[in-house]
């Protein structure tokens, strides 16, 4: 069952009223089909790739997986003929599930050779699933009467705090409207929960127009594709008009532990969905998260009277954007929440939310601090090396650092980054080569650290 103050059938329609109500893109609104104001305008969604970072969409897709050994895979002959293939189990040598959702991205990206989607089915062998979704197609052409429909579904699923939430144009003028929890519920449970929220929206499941997944249906049933994702039949991706799944604290988990670029995931995704209770990877493959050094932050911007919480998750957002990657400080903020005592009266959905709020303002603010060079180079790195630049850059400014040069530990480096350390020296080697650092003592095994000059900010040749 879904669990107390949750969305169940008998108990949804008095707590599931929308309270604001405006039309999906101007005009006037109708007072039959409510619609919040504040993210349905068509005109402002975005590639996948622009709203989720990288480890974000995968951990994504990895909780759509949900301990699966198969997968969707839309694709496109050279004859121009569309197939939705279903990949044999990785026991009998398929696929792998990490190099194709890799794929997918690339092409949400625009970087991939050929296009490549993925998709995923809503029950694993348990009956169970973590997550449902509304397909509102467009087949007819009557793409106006998809956007009405999505948005009344919308309506709905988003006022309700335990279901996290990603709409997305599905590429060809419909719609998805994927709904997410971080538990398992049996699937006969989602499908009555999807009836219910389509019912008090006055819509009708039917077959080509509105279809659910899961469905009342045996066996596994169909899948849907992931959010954004390529379609293959009009050669177009989706995109995501708004989401709340970001800012859940399941995915925050999953995405800290996936390291820096997917060039770098190996066998990450096996060994998740085989720890899913644990959150992932066992205590011995990944460090402790980084609270500080010596773990001072947790008793520093711990929350320990009332009305007390805003005041110290603005300092610790102050402090650790110098000192860490984001999703490092986002999980810092989530125990912040979780250890204080009394407890908040802030949930911590609202708790992190505030966080990312906060989070964007401190880096509007960084981003106008970088010189011309600078900003050259960060604007062409990837997200784990955006992280590493700002970090490294500020203890190159350290005032109590005295000489021209600085230590640069790649052991620190990882910790702060949620990465291994070779994957910090990666980086590290890399801002060599780009000239964004220049060694200037090699590291002393026990001893020393290697020591570097910060290039960045000087003139080009």
């Amino acid at each position: 069952m879904f669990g107390r103050g949750s969305l169940t059938p008998n108990e949804m329609t008095p707590t599931l009223t929308p309270a604001r109500a405006a039309p999906l893109s101007g005009g006037q609104a109708n007072a039959s089909t409510p619609l919040l104001t504040d993210c349905l305008l068509v005109g402002h969604a975005k590639s996948a790739a622009l709203v989720f970072a990288f480890e974000q969409w995968f951990a994504l897709c990895l909780h759509m997986l949900q301990g699966n050994n198969f997968f969707l895979m839309p694709y496109r002959r050279n004859d121009g003929c569309v197939k939705y293939a279903r990949s044999r189990p990785v026991s009998k040598r398929g696929p792998c599930v990490r190099k194709r959702i890799a794929w997918a991205w690339d092409t949400m990206c625009g970087c991939a050779k050929f296009a490549g989607s993925i998709g995923f089915y809503p029950t694993n062998e348990n009956g169970q699933s973590r997550w449902a979704a509304f397909d509102v197609d467009a087949h007819d052409g009557d793409t106006e009467r998809a956007r009405r429909i999505a948005g009344k579904l919308f309506a709905i699923t988003v006022e309700h705090p335990q279901l996290f939430v990603v709409l997305s144009t599905s590429g060809n003028g419909g719609w998805h409207l994927h709904l997410f929890t971080a538990d398992f519920k049996a699937r006969g449970e989602w499908s009555r929960l999807l009836r219910q929220i389509a019912d008090m929206a006055g819509v009708e499941i039917k077959k080509g127009s509105v279809e659910i997944f899961p469905a009342d249906t045996r066996g596994i049933g169909y899948a849907i594709r992931a959010p954004g994702t390529h379609n293959p039949k009009t050669d177009r991706c989706g995109e995501i008009a708004f989401e709340s799944v970001s800012n859940a604290p399941f995915l925050c988990e999953a995405a800290l532990l996936l390291g820096s670029s997917h060039k770098e995931i190996t066998s990450l995704c096996t060994r998740l969905t085989t720890r899913e209770e644990n959150g992932g990877l066992p205590s011995s493959e990944v460090s402790p998260v980084f609270r500080g050094k010596n773990g001072q932050w947790r008793a520093q911007f711990a929350i320990t009277a009332p009305q007390q919480r805003h005041e110290q998750l603005t300092r610790l957002v102050g402090t650790s954007f110098y000192q860490c990657r984001r999703a490092v400080a986002a999980e810092n903020a989530k125990l912040q929440h979780c250890e204080a005592n009394p407890t908040p009266v802030a949930s911590l959905a609202g708790h992190l939310a505030e966080f990312n709020e906060a989070w964007n303002g401190m880096e509007r603010q960084w981003l106008g601090t970088l010189t011309t060079r600078e900003r050259i180079h960060f604007d062409e790195l990837t997200d784990a090396q955006r992280a590493a630049f700002r970090v490294i850059r500020n203890w190159s400014r350290d005032p109590k650092n005295d000489s021209q040069d600085f230590g640069v530990s790649a052991a620190s480096l990882a910790r702060r980054l949620g990465l291994t350390t070779p994957g910090a020296c990666k980086i590290r080697n890399r801002f060599c080569s780009l000239g964004v650092l220049r060694q200037t003592a090699p590291c002393v095994a026990g001893k020393k650290t290697a020591r570097y000059a910060w290039l960045a900010s000087e003139p080009a040749n």
